[in-house]
């Protein structure tokens, strides 16, 4: 209600700091939406966009916590693609948030948001309505009017899938040879985000926000679990962390990380 006040007063010629999110930019359109329908779509904001991505940086943040040779890779993509866009002075990396120019460069960040998706995916288990009578690739009948559970969280994990190495945090397997691009999977074998027709709309933006956080969150801080903190599942509708993620932040210091960066330039000339 606030919200659509705001917009008569602007309408009005009144002045005010006006909102530009999503939700404003519905209640602007010429299609008179009902209050009804305005409440589903922030639910689905909510239930799409914020709780899934929180949940996967979660899971994100832990892994790299317990996997350091995979946090030093980021840390030297990171400082790699600013070494290039903002000269060697490193404060002028932490001036400013990185730009999508600079975020749509970081390859192996996006391959270890990918892998901490597959074993942790925000929605671990799904559900298919059968409309007409079919039958599945195993043979299986399936009768019209019938739903389908299936485990996201147990197919991302599986050996014959994925390897003997299916259980470990690996982002080189999203890698091509040359580890320069993600190398693309057959989106059903990888289900985080659905696949095919109903294939989530919001995937692409969900990797542009988790890759923009994770970077500047590595980028100034270094994080570690609290002594005694216990991190287990919670299975539900969303795969949040039971007792949430408790870390203690320290100051990132990225003169080593400068150093090797520096190196690996110099071998390449």
């Amino acid at each position: 209600m606030s919200r659509k006040l705001e917009l008569v007063s602007q309408q009005s010629g009144g002045n005010g700091n006006p909102h530009d999110d999503l939700l404003s930019r519905f209640m602007k359109k010429k299609e008179s939406y009902s209050d009804n329908f305005l409440q589903h779509v922030a639910l689905n904001f909510i239930l799409a966009g914020r709780d899934t991505s929180s949940t996967a940086l979660s899971w994100f943040f832990w892994l790299v916590i317990q996997n350091p040779e995979v946090e030093e890779k980021i840390l030297i993509e990171i400082c790699t693609v600013l070494m290039e866009t903002r000269g060697n002075d490193t404060r002028k990396w932490l001036e400013e948030p990185l730009v999508f120019e600079e975020v749509d460069r970081l390859t192996y960040l996006k391959a270890a948001l990918s892998e901490t998706l597959r074993l942790y995916p925000s929605v671990p288990q799904d559900s298919k309505h059968v409309v007409a009578d079919d039958v599945l690739p195993s043979g299986a009948f399936v009768p019209a009017g019938s739903s389908i559970t299936y485990s996201i969280y147990a197919v991302g994990r599986m050996e014959f899938i994925w390897g003997d190495d299916c259980l470990q945090f690996k982002p080189e397997r999203w890698l091509s040879l040359d580890g320069k691009k993600i190398e693309v999977h057959d989106s059903y074998r990888f289900l985080a985000f659905n696949a095919g027709p109903r294939i989530c709309l919001g995937k692409d933006l969900a990797y542009l926000q988790m890759k923009s956080i994770a970077a500047a969150l590595l980028l100034h801080h270094r994080l570690s679990v609290v002594p005694g903190h216990r991190v287990e599942q919670k299975m539900s509708l969303t795969l949040f962390m039971k007792y949430g993620l408790l870390v203690n932040v320290h100051p990132r210091d990225l003169k080593p990380v400068v150093e090797r960066v520096c190196k690996t330039a110099l071998h390449k000339q």
